[in-house]
Parts: C-alpha cells; sequence; structure tokens
C-alpha cells in the first residue's frame, strides 16, 4: 500500500488483498484508524472477548493507539492475544512498532487498547451453517488457499473451525467445515513435484517447514536455529546480523539463508531463505577433512665430486732419461717422453743398462 511498511499499511493491504478493504478502511495513522471502528460502533475496549479477524491496536499507557495488528483466533476475556503484524520484531529485544517484518505474535492485553471488528460482508454470523460442506486438506495446501477454492475468506474457515489454533498449521488429509454455499474447484491432476531445496515429505507451510523433526522459518525457536546460524557464520554468509545468532527464527536468519542459497544456484521461490533439505544438508555437512600436505622426502647426498688425478709428466712412469754427451765431455739429462709402450721399454732399457760414462 503506498509501497511504505507501516504497521497500519500492512492490515490494509491484507484487507485489500483478501476482498475486506471496504470492512477494514485504509489507513497509515492508527489513531485515525482506531475512529474509523469507534464512528462505526465497533469498538471492544481491551479486556473483551477478542475475535479471529479483529484488528487489535497497541498502546504505551498513554491511550493513543501507536501500533496495530491482525487477530488470528479468538481469546477469552482477560487472555493473551495471538497476532499477526507487520512492521514489528520477531521478540521483545527489537522495536514493537517500527521493527524489521512481519511476524507472529502473543500479546498481552496490558499492552492492547483495543479492538476494531470489521463487519465482514462474508460471514453473517459467528455460527456455522445448518449443513457445512467439508473438506480434506492436500499436500501443499494453505488455509488462504483453500479460501480462494472455496470463494470464501480464511477468516471464515477459522471461524468454522475452532481447532485450528494458527492459520499456517493445517495440514495433509486435516478435515476442514467449510461455508455450505463453497463450491469447491474440481481437482485436477498434481503436476509431478520439482526436486528444489523447498519440496520434503515434513514441509507445512510456504514460509515454515519441518526437516528431520526440526522446524525452520516464522516462529520456529529452538538451539538448532542457533546452530543453523553459527553455520552461516562460518561459511561467510552472516552479514545481516547486527549480533550473533539466536535461538529464534528471525528475517536476519532469512536473509542471510537466502545469499547461502543463491551462492547454491538457487532462484526464484528457491531462493526465499527458507532451509529446504537440500541446502540445510549442504548448510550443516562437515568441513572436509584437509589433507595434510606430503612432506618431501630428504635428497640423497650428492656424490662427493671425484678428485681430478694429477696428469704425470711421464704417463708410463717416472725416472725416464736420456743422455746426451756434450762436446767438452759433459752430460746432459733429457726427460722421456715417448710416444709408445715400445718407445717406454726401450727407454727403460737405457735407464737399466746405462753407456759407462767418464767423468770430465
Amino acid at each position: 500500500m503506498n509501497w511504505q511498511p507501516w504497521c497500519d499499511m500492512f492490515v490494509s493491504y491484507c484487507a485489500e488483498r483478501t476482498g475486506n478493504a471496504a470492512a477494514v478502511g485504509k489507513f497509515a495513522y492508527c489513531p485515525s484508524h482506531v475512529e474509523f471502528f469507534r464512528n462505526r460502533g465497533q469498538w471492544y475496549s481491551a479486556q473483551a472477548q477478542a475475535k479471529a479477524g479483529d484488528v487489535v491496536f497497541f498502546h504505551n499507557g498513554d491511550g493513543v493507539a501507536y501500533h496495530v495488528g491482525i487477530v488470528l483466533a479468538d481469546a477469552d476475556p482477560g487472555t493473551s492475544v495471538k497476532t499477526v503484524e507487520g512492521n514489528t520484531s520477531s521478540g521483545a529485544a527489537g522495536s514493537q512498532n517500527n521493527g524489521d517484518g512481519v511476524y507472529y505474535r502473543t500479546r498481552p492485553r496490558s499492552m492492547i487498547l483495543g479492538f476494531g471488528r470489521p463487519a465482514f460482508a462474508t460471514l453473517a454470523s459467528d455460527t456455522a451453517p445448518a449443513d457445512p460442506g467439508r473438506w480434506t486438506v492436500k499436500r501443499g495446501q494453505t488455509l488462504s488457499a483453500i479460501a480462494a477454492l472455496c470463494g470464501t475468506t480464511v477468516s471464515a474457515l477459522l471461524s468454522l473451525n475452532p481447532g485450528i489454533d494458527h492459520p499456517d498449521r493445517i495440514t495433509e488429509g486435516q478435515e476442514l467445515t467449510v461455508p455450505a454455499t463453497a463450491k469447491p474447484a474440481p481437482d485436477k491432476p498434481s503436476p509431478p513435484t520439482p526436486d528444489t531445496h523447498r519440496r520434503d515429505h515434513d514441509e507445512t507451510s510456504a514460509d515454515r517447514v519441518s526437516i528431520d523433526g526440526h522446524e525452520y522459518g516464522s516462529g520456529a525457536y529452538g538451539p538448532h536455529i542457533t546452530v543453523l546460524g553459527k553455520a552461516l557464520v562460518d561459511k561467510g554468509f552472516g552479514r545481516h546480523y547486527a549480533e550473533g545468532p539466536g535461538p529464534r527464527w528471525s528475517q536476519t536468519d532469512q536473509r542471510n539463508y537466502a545469499d547461502f542459497q543463491r551462492s547454491l544456484g538457487f532462484t526464484g521461490a528457491d531462493a526465499d531463505g527458507i532451509p529446504g533439505p537440500v541446502s540445510l544438508r549442504k548448510l550443516l555437512a562437515p568441513a572436509p577433512t584437509k589433507a595434510k600436505p606430503a612432506q618431501p622426502k630428504p635428497a640423497k647426498p650428492a656424490d662427493p665430486p671425484e678428485k681430478a688425478k694429477p696428469t704425470p709428466a711421464d704417463p708410463l712412469g717416472e725416472g725416464l732419461w736420456t743422455m746426451e754427451k756434450n762436446a767438452d765431455g759433459s752430460i746432459t739429462f733429457h726427460p722421456v717422453k715417448p710416444t709408445s709402450k715400445k718407445d717406454a721399454v726401450r727407454a727403460e732399457l737405457t735407464r737399466a743398462v746405462p753407456e759407462p760414462v767418464t767423468a770430465a
């Protein structure tokens, strides 16, 4: 409604989408909305019986409405009231009238200023018709979808089925009472269920699922929600957390989970931030053990370089000389450098049997 996420715009938006705009009104300012119901004689005090579909207004003790929501189920005088509210927070820690999303809440009477009770055109009274019809819930159906198929409203179905304590908590096979004038659409063959992350045998609604016995999504609470949040942080998908993950599911968890789903390649409705079996298994799977790098084997010491052997002046031995007589009778010795083995032998013989030498 005008693209403003205010609490009363949320109520007005819901009324318009369900065909009840005339009965509920279109408002952004809560005090004006209170006057709308007062002027029509549709105002009830804070301690009165609450009815599903009532517009409930809250105050801070000053008698001025500052926040508004929709009553989800009948509540006896003086008892807490189950609501759904826009522009609020999931818990007491956040702002109650300027929060981060739409949440189911249970409010004490001390917060309530009063109730506006719209004159819904589809409800002539609070009693069931004399000859009501029956509807068997099929897999994946929601109360709003059934209301549309039967040509009625969620408020009418809640009134006819007091055993439903929450509009999103219906199960496959459950028998519902529907208005006698409703004409359920004929069954059509269901298309094959796509193998996406959202499909699961324990799925309960579009924004809340049950996987392996644990609830995830709107209103879910428990240590498993904290485990999920920490796993998102560990995998680098915790940028939306202003503080550490907690045990109550919040819009922050949903935004971080949507980032994780997109990283897996999911798109559209499959990346809405509501866990599914495929993505949840990937998120909670233990990190693979890193293999230790192979230690390099010590290199064998290189063989020491061979020492160069000195080349002998005489390849076949030492002390091979020849003598030369000089004209003056002196002797000059010359080292032998044989060019062959034969020459070496000859030189050896010359040395072994020297020619007689006369000293000068």
